[in-house]
C-alpha cells in the first residue's frame, strides 16, 4: 500500500476514536434511520441511489458506484419537543438538545472488481427525561445510546450486479430510572397522598456489546435505472450485570440486575432508483421493521432488595411492551442545477410500532409525516451538505393505566392513586445535519 493509503487510513481511524461514544438521541421507537445530511435531505431513499461511502450504512453492495475514495463526517442536531398530559397536569421532556456524529470512508482496491469501506454510525437511541411530577411511575429518564462500527465490502461482478456486506460491532450503554409505587395494603391511595412512604425509587444503568450484519444487493438494467434492496440484521443488547441503585423505602441501597435481551430490530429496504435525465433523480423506498421482536422489558434482581413497609423481598420488575412490526414509506428526489450546486427534497410516511396500551412517557411514539429538505455544493474534491427534517407526529389520546405505576414480581399491586383520565401525547421534532466529504 502507498504512503498516501497509509495516511488516509491513518486519518480515518483517529476521527473513528474521536467520535466514539457519541449518539443520544430520540426518534419514532427508538430508530434513528438518518445518518448523513444528504440521506436527511432526501429522506432516507437512498438504497438504490446512494453515491457516497455512507452505503456501508444504506446498502453495501452501492460502495462500487462511489467515484473515487472518499472520508465522510457528519453531525446532526436533533431538537425534540414532547409532552404528555393527563387530567389537567402536563410533564415536557426536558432532553430536548441531542446530537450525533457519523463517520464513513470507502476505497476502491486496485485491479480488482472490490470496493472496502467502513463506517461508525448511530442507527438507534433514545433520551428523555421528566421532572418526579406525575410521570414518575412511568417515566424518569430513559436513556439507549449505541454505537456500531463497520467494516463492509462490494464486489462488482458485472456492469449489471453488485453485492455487499458489513460485520458490525455494536457498543451501547443504557439509564432507566423510575418511581415504584407498592400501595396494594392501602386500597390504591397510597403512594400520590402519604408522602411517599410506600413509594420506592429505581436507577438502573450498564454497558453491553453486540455484532451483527448487514447485507446489499444492487441491480442496474440500465444506465439510468438502479434497484437495491439491504437487509440489517437484530442485535441483542444484554444488559446482564447492571447496576441498580434504589431509594425510598428498601432495605438496600444497591443491587444488581440482569435485564432481559434489548433487541434492536431487523430492518429491510427496497428502493427503486431513476434518473430521469441527468439533472434530476428521484428515489422510492419500502422499509420493514420486526418492532415485534420487543415483546416485554424484563429485569431481574440479585440479590433481591426487601420492601420495608410490606416485609417482601422484591425479585425484579416485568413490563410488556408488545410493539408491532412496522411499514415506512420514502420518497427523495434531487435537482442539480449546475455541476456544483444539488437541491434536495422527500418525504415520509412512518407507521409506530408501539401499541395504545403501552405507550408511555419513556417512548412517545406515534404515527409520523416527515418533511425534507437540503442542499449540496461541491468544489472539486470537498462537498458540503446542509439538511433539514421537520417530524409531525400524530396527537395520540390513550387510557391504558401506564401512569399509574410499576408492577413488581410478587407484590400485589393496585397503583399510584392518581385519578383516571386519558393521556394525550404531542411530539414535534427538528432535525438538522451537516456533512463534509472528501474525495482523494
Amino acid at each position: 500500500m502507498t504512503r498516501k493509503f497509509h495516511a488516509e487510513i491513518t486519518t480515518l481511524t483517529l476521527l473513528l476514536v474521536a467520535i466514539m461514544g457519541m449518539g443520544d438521541a430520540l426518534a419514532g421507537g427508538f430508530a434513528i434511520p438518518h445518518q448523513t445530511a444528504r440521506g436527511l435531505g432526501l429522506s432516507n431513499a437512498m438504497t438504490a441511489g446512494v453515491n457516497d461511502p455512507s452505503a456501508v450504512y444504506y446498502n453495501p453492495a452501492a460502495l462500487s458506484e462511489v467515484d473515487g475514495n472518499r472520508l465522510l463526517i457528519n453531525g446532526s442536531y436533533i431538537n425534540v419537543v414532547s409532552s404528555v398530559e393527563n387530567g389537567g397536569r402536563k410533564a415536557v421532556n426536558k432532553h430536548d438538545d441531542n446530537f450525533i456524529a457519523t463517520l464513513f470512508a470507502n476505497y476502491h482496491i486496485p485491479g480488482t472488481d472490490l470496493t472496502v469501506g467502513i463506517g461508525s454510525y448511530v442507527p438507534f437511541g433514545l433520551a428523555t427525561s421528566y421532572d418526579r411530577e406525575f410521570t414518575r411511575f412511568a417515566a424518569e429518564r430513559t436513556e439507549l445510546r449505541t454505537l456500531y462500527v463497520t467494516p463492509a465490502i462490494s464486489w462488482h461482478s458485472s456492469k449489471y450486479f453488485s453485492v455487499g456486506a458489513g460485520f458490525s460491532f455494536v457498543h451501547s450503554s443504557g439509564l432507566f430510572s423510575r418511581g415504584l409505587c407498592f400501595d396494594a395494603l392501602l386500597l390504591d391511595s397510597g403512594c400520590a397522598t402519604l408522602g411517599g412512604l410506600f413509594e420506592g425509587r429505581m436507577r438502573l444503568t450498564d454497558t453491553a456489546n453486540a455484532y451483527t450484519y448487514n447485507l446489499g444487493f444492487l441491480f442496474k438494467p440500465t444506465e439510468n435505472v438502479k434497484l437495491g434492496a439491504s437487509y440489517r440484521a437484530r442485535a441483542d443488547l444484554r444488559f446482564d450485570t447492571a447496576d441498580v441503585k434504589l431509594g425510598g423505602a428498601f432495605s438496600s441501597s444497591f443491587t444488581r440486575a440482569k435485564v432481559r435481551p434489548v433487541p434492536l430490530p431487523p430492518v429491510t429496504n427496497v428502493g427503486l432508483f431513476w434518473q430521469i435525465n441527468p439533472s434530476w433523480g428521484a428515489e422510492f423506498v419500502y422499509e420493514y421493521t420486526r418492532w415485534s421482536e420487543f415483546k416485554r422489558f424484563n429485569a431481574s434482581f440479585s440479590p433481591a432488595p426487601t420492601f420495608v413497609p410490606l416485609g417482601v423481598p422484591v425479585a425484579g420488575f416485568s413490563l410488556p411492551e408488545d410493539w408491532k412490526n412496522t411499514s415506512t414509506l420514502r420518497l427523495g428526489s434531487f435537482y442539480k442545477l449546475n455541476k456544483n450546486l444539488e437541491l434536495r427534497g422527500g418525504i415520509t410516511v412512518e407507521e409506530t410500532p408501539i401499541p395504545s396500551r403501552t405507550l408511555n412517557p419513556a417512548i412517545p411514539g406515534a404515527d409520523l409525516l416527515t418533511l425534507n429538505a437540503g442542499i449540496g455544493y461541491e468544489l472539486d474534491r470537498l462537498t458540503i451538505d446542509l439538511s433539514y427534517m421537520a417530524v409531525f407526529y400524530k396527537t395520540r389520546r390513550v387510557t391504558n393505566g401506564e401512569l399509574e405505576g410499576l408492577p413488581a414480581t410478587g407484590i400485589p399491586f393496585l397503583g399510584a392513586g392518581f385519578p383516571s383520565a386519558k393521556d394525550k401525547y404531542k411530539t414535534f421534532n427538528n432535525f438538522v445535519s451537516l456533512s463534509l466529504s472528501y474525495r482523494f
